[in-house]
């Protein structure tokens, strides 16, 4: 061929190609999807489950025959448990020609990835992330949440909370300055209140913060009933270490809004006994539901522990996708989208679905205290399932959560 006509292929090529090109990794017979994980900073720990279960999510796939034929690649993004971070991982996928971005174990960070996901006309299949912001003011219409919200764990251990302490209880609050730290508090403030409970002192505290004792001292001199420690990961595991080594239980209960047996483990139960928190999901579902038993089982196989609920959101996130696709018939935004939108499913329980209108998972949230070192069997069994709420009886109203999501072009 001519210089001139290699000329011309190459103009008729770009113009045919589409505004972000997939990167070298990206073929004809494959699919990309971005998978941007903290896999340093306070939340690693999630972030390496949630890589585990990924791995195996889309292993699973692609021995099933894949998507429409195709099999599916994946590239990884540490998001270092950094919202910004995350903002340029996204972007730097979304440039590689991922289809669908998947990851974080931080609120914040599920926020800027939605952000650019939006802005992209990609979807955003958000992992761990428990702010209520995230498909509330900050909800958009290319992103999606399984894991449940700080306004249905609040709700769901709102009766427990009341029998257990009382009307007049009091409270103190010492919680992560970030999205999913201030709605946590603003959600369990109004339990707390609505039970007849008092907010004695409340603190902020920054994300990987290491040293808790002058937080956990002043909040001791208010004499709680009730010390709720809104954290998560490392910073969770330090806060609960040293209110214990501060003898503080012997005073107050304590309260952990959200949990995961990845942040209980290094624990046990000897530090664990007692602590009142929620869960969206717990491996021990697997004794009751087939679908949590092919996960588990799975997951055990591969890797010899048990999965955390940052590695069952996951392996939601894949699973969904790709039959939101199959359904769809093609990969096109806006047609996986209405696949997603309302659709009911079985696969770590027995009724999940999609809401149309926030995209927040509605399933159930289960209420769990910590066992006693003679309670517990083994290394994994930390928790007892106080009470079980279904997802519709704890998730916010359209009146609660007003909001309006982009039109799909």
């Amino acid at each position: 061929m001519s210089m001139y006509g290699k000329t011309i292929l190459a103009l008729i090529c770009l113009i045919g190609a589409p505004l972000i090109a997939p990167g070298p990794a990206v073929a004809e017979e494959t699919v990309l999807f971005g998978l941007n994980i903290p896999l340093t900073g306070s939340y690693a720990k999630q972030g390496e489950d949630q890589l585990k279960a990924y791995k195996l999510a889309i292993q699973k796939v692609n021995d099933e025959g894949g998507i429409l034929g195709k099999k599916v690649v994946y590239s990884i993004k540490d998001s270092k448990t950094n919202a910004e971070v995350a903002r340029e991982n996204a972007k730097a996928l979304i440039a590689e020609g991922a289809v669908m971005i998947t990851g974080g174990s931080s609120s914040a960070e599920a926020i800027t990835q939605a952000e650019e996901t939006q802005k992209a006309g990609v979807i955003f299949m958000a992992a761990l992330t428990h702010s209520n912001d995230t498909t509330g003011k900050d909800a958009h219409r290319h992103t999606f949440r399984w894991y449940n919200n700080g306004h249905q764990s609040a709700k769901a251990m709102g009766s427990l909370l009341s029998q257990k302490f009382g009307q007049n209880a009091k409270y103190a609050f010492i919680y992560a300055n970030y999205t999913w730290g201030t709605t946590i508090f603003d959600s369990m403030k109004q339990v707390a209140e609505k039970s007849g409970g008092k907010v004695v002192f409340s603190q902020t505290t920054e994300l990987g913060k290491k040293s808790y004792i002058a937080d956990l001292l002043e909040a001791k001199k208010a004499e709680p009933n009730v010390l709720v420690l809104v954290h998560f990961g490392d910073d969770m595991v330090n806060a609960l270490k040293q209110a214990t080594q501060l003898k503080l239980r012997e005073n107050m209960a304590i309260v952990v809004p959200l949990m995961e047996i990845h942040m209980a483990h290094p624990l046990g139960p000897e530090i664990m006994q007692g602590v009142i928190t929620t869960m969206p999901w717990y491996h021990e579902l697997s004794e009751k539901y087939e679908g949590s038993k092919a996960f588990v089982t799975a997951f055990e196989k591969e890797y010899s522990k048990k999965p955390c609920n940052a590695a069952a959101v996951a392996w939601v996130d894949v699973l969904q996708y790709a039959e939101a696709v199959k359904r769809a018939g093609s990969f096109d935004h806006v047609k996986v989208i209405k696949a997603l939108e309302g659709h009911r499913f079985k696969l770590l329980e027995e009724d999940e679905y999609w809401r149309d209108w926030d995209h927040q998972g509605i399933h159930q949230t289960y209420v769990m205290i910590g066992k006693t070192p003679t309670e517990s069997k083994n290394e994994w069994d930390l928790f007892k399932i106080a009470s079980i709420h279904k997802g519709d009886e704890t998730a916010r109203t359209r009146e609660e959560n007003p909001v309006n999501l982009e039109p799909l072009e």
